[in-house]
Formats: C-alpha cells, sequence, structure tokens
C-alpha cells in the first residue's frame, strides 16, 4: 500500500494525473495483479454491481490508464535462457540517428524493453536469447548494423531477484 502523500496524488488531478476514487484504484491493483480477473469477482471484492464495475473498468481503459493485457511467458521454459542488457552508445546525437535507432530496435523481437536513457550511454536494452552464441550473432548481424551505433556495453543477467508490472498505487 503507498504512503499517503503518494495516494492523495493519485487522487487529485495533478498534471497528467487523473482524478481517480479509491474504487478506481481498487481496481486497478487488483487487475494489474491479475488481468483475467473476471468481472463479477471484480464486483465482489469492490462490492459494487458488475454493470457498474464493468462502465469504471472501461472508462479506466478509454483514459489510457490500463493500457493492455497481457500473459507473462517464462523464457527459460521456452528456450531464451539467456537475458541480456545491452547499453548502446550513439556515435552522433541528433534526431535522425536517434529516431533510426529506436524504428530499427523495435524490429527486433529479441529486444523485449527499449529505454532512452541519460548518462553514460544513451539506450538501455533488456534482451533475450537462445545462448551466448545466439546472442553473439544478434549483436554482429543486427544490432551492429545499425548506422550510427559507437558503443555496445553487455552485461548477461546472472538472475533475476525481483520482476513485477504491477505499479506501486
Amino acid at each position: 500500500m503507498p504512503d499517503k502523500q503518494a495516494r492523495d496524488r493519485l487522487l487529485s488531478p495533478v498534471g497528467h494525473q487523473l482524478k481517480l476514487d479509491e474504487v478506481d484504484l481498487e481496481l486497478l491493483r487488483l487487475l494489474q495483479t491479475d488481468g483475467r480477473t473476471s468481472n463479477a469477482e471484480l464486483a465482489r471484492t469492490v462490492s459494487l454491481s458488475p454493470p457498474s464495475v464493468l462502465q469504471r473498468v472501461r472508462k479506466l481503459e478509454e483514459q489510457g490508464l490500463i493500457q493492455e493485457y497481457a500473459a507473462v511467458l517464462d523464457p527459460e521454459r521456452l528456450g531464451f535462457s539467456l537475458t541480456v542488457v545491452a547499453m548502446v552508445s550513439l556515435a552522433l546525437h541528433q534526431d535522425q540517428p536517434i529516431d533510426n535507432f529506436r524504428k530499427k530496435v523495435k524490429e527486433f523481437p529479441e529486444v523485449l524493453e527499449c529505454l532512452h536513457v541519460s548518462g553514460d550511454y544513451d539506450f538501455m536494452l533488456r534482451i533475450v536469447a537462445k545462448d551466448v552464441h545466439d546472442y553473439e550473432r544478434f549483436v554482429s548481424e543486427r544490432l551492429s548494423a545499425i548506422k550510427g551505433i559507437g558503443k555496445i556495453h553487455s552485461c548477461f543477467v546472472l538472475g533475476v531477484n525481483k520482476r513485477t508490472t504491477a505499479l506501486p498505487i
């Protein structure tokens, strides 16, 4: 449960935040924990009628607070035993090379996440591969082929201590 200040920020309209009541917040908490929760179960949990809950959930979707529903898969059981965090520096920091990199990276299904970051590197990528040789092929044949890359620094993930998609609302 977030602290009172964090909850109050969510409940009051500030900047891009929408005004949410406690029921909306509870629905968001429930759905981000299990997106397959039935409308009837949501209604029982928040003590509202199913039509009211359905209307609220649709409104949360329309407002963009719920962006999508997805199944979280086990990469290792699907043959992706290697996860790599790759930090990428571009040779030039201009709009065209940055936009080109963003566009090309979106085409690579191995790249699960691409973050534009500040600091020593320009982008941080989370990449899955079957093994080290698969990752080496990916870097040499695909990632390095993007024009404008200055440097790639790879960190191999040894273990995952925490993984969540749930925001602390």
